[in-house]
């Protein structure tokens, strides 16, 4: 469903990914892992539209988007949750959700959408009137992760959902994208909790100083010796 050949990408003249290749399937959920700084979120950004790769392809169903605009990423069916749980503070919940839905065409797919939202995250409902900002750390992730959703996407990326949250809050933030998975939705997650993501994941990237340094499925990458030195402490 997704490709990514031989990225090169950085910001003014900082390289930050060398030659990054992977890919996708659809129905798969992948972890993305590696260290603060390897370039994880330079490659989301990449795939999204927001950054622009100096070298290399990105494919998506068959056709190249290396070159769109993200808001023409986003109507192909490929979504991204940013790293930081960036709401619209003055903005109620109701209006941050339809914000997510400026690419949907129609009152009643964009009540759908609305309606799945809020099937997944009952609390956006109760609290649709209330201003974003006022909103805990975890309940912006949920609106974040729902505002994500109301363009449809087909394709889910994820940046740290979990960054900053308490124990309780990242289990139902981990049990959500579950639910996505199961509901046909393709997950490219980045998580800085390594063993939970590659506990829900198919398979998994290593990344480590822009370059990928091991793939392989879940199981495999937690067993790793290597792995568990450096990300899980065993």
């Amino acid at each position: 469903m997704l490709e990514v050949k031989n990225i090169c990408a950085g910001y003014g003249g900082i390289q930050v990914l060398w030659d990054v290749s992977l890919e996708v399937k659809k129905g798969e959920l992948v972890a993305l892992v590696g260290a603060n700084g390897a370039g994880k979120s330079t490659l989301l950004k990449t795939v999204a539209g927001l950054l622009r790769q100096s070298s290399g392809e990105i494919v998506f169903e068959a056709k190249p988007i290396e070159k769109l605009p993200a808001h023409a990423v986003v109507a192909r069916g490929l979504a991204l949750v940013p790293e930081g749980r960036r709401v619209f503070p003055y903005m109620t919940v109701r209006e941050n959700l339809e914000m997510g839905a400026y690419s949907v065409k129609g009152a009643e797919q964009v009540q759908q959408s609305l309606e799945r939202v809020f099937g997944l995250f009952p609390k956006l409902r109760e609290r649709q009137k209330q201003l974003a900002g006022t909103f805990s750390g975890g309940e912006q992730q949920m609106l974040v992760i729902g505002r994500a959703l109301m363009s449809e996407p087909r394709f889910l990326m994820l940046d740290e959902p979990s960054l900053g949250l308490q124990p309780s809050i990242v289990a139902n933030v981990f049990e959500s994208l579950k639910i996505l998975h199961g509901q046909g939705v393709t997950i490219l997650l980045v998580e800085q909790n390594v063993r939970k993501s590659l506990e829900i994941a198919q398979r998994g990237y290593v990344l480590e100083h822009g370059r990928v340094a091991m793939a392989g499925d879940s199981k495999s990458l937690l067993a790793d010796e290597g792995v568990r030195r450096a990300y899980l402490g065993i």
